[in-house]
């Protein structure tokens, strides 16, 4: 008689059920996606052609196995990290884990932000919310010579609320690295 009586699961069982389900497939469509290449998806995706948050997600959950797939995109997800919304808090981790990823990515990734930040600086110095999400990406990353300029830039601007930001990111707290010495002559 026990074979029509099934031991009933509780929602919290079955919200694990559909959870490891999901996985398993989230784990077979990420395989399936890298077996042929990602970028031009991935790419598509984060410049407003696809869903920005799956390719977000995809770059913060395998950013520190695949940095040169990061290192492709550095423009889009630059682009996305002016935002102080969760595009640009997810944008700016993925940065700051692929600066993390070694020496070389990190030289790269500061190479790399240093044309985006002038453009910024020179078109967008009076939007307070983008000038801040700025500061916090090149603190995040460690890039210390375009702070050092970002800072520079905020204090010349001509809104108030930027050159306040530039207190935020003062000298003291954020010092610009020291200079290269000098090549024998």
């Amino acid at each position: 008689m026990a074979w029509f009586c099934k031991e009933e699961k509780s929602e919290a069982e079955d919200a694990w059920d559909d959870y490891v389900r999901a996985s398993n497939t989230y784990s077979t469509a990420r395989r399936m996606l890298f077996e042929t290449d990602p970028l031009p998806a991935v790419r598509k995706a984060l410049n407003g052609g696809g869903d920005l948050f799956a390719a977000l997600h995809l770059l913060k959950d395998v950013g520190w196995d695949r940095p040169r797939l990061v290192q492709a995109v550095v423009p889009e997800l630059y682009a996305c990290s002016l935002s102080l919304g969760p595009p640009g808090i997810f944008a700016r981790l993925v940065l700051r884990r692929l600066s993390g990823s070694g020496h070389a990515y990190a030289k790269a990734l500061h190479a790399g932000l240093a044309p985006l930040t002038a453009a910024t600086l020179r078109e967008e110095v009076t939007d307070v919310f983008a000038m801040q999400a700025l500061a916090m990406l090149l603190d995040d990353v460690g890039a210390l010579g375009l702070l050092g300029q970002w800072r520079a830039a905020a204090r010349a601007s001509p809104d108030v609320d930027v050159r306040e930001l530039a207190e935020d990111y003062g000298e003291e707290e954020h010092p610009e690295p020291p200079a290269p010495p000098a090549a024998p002559l």
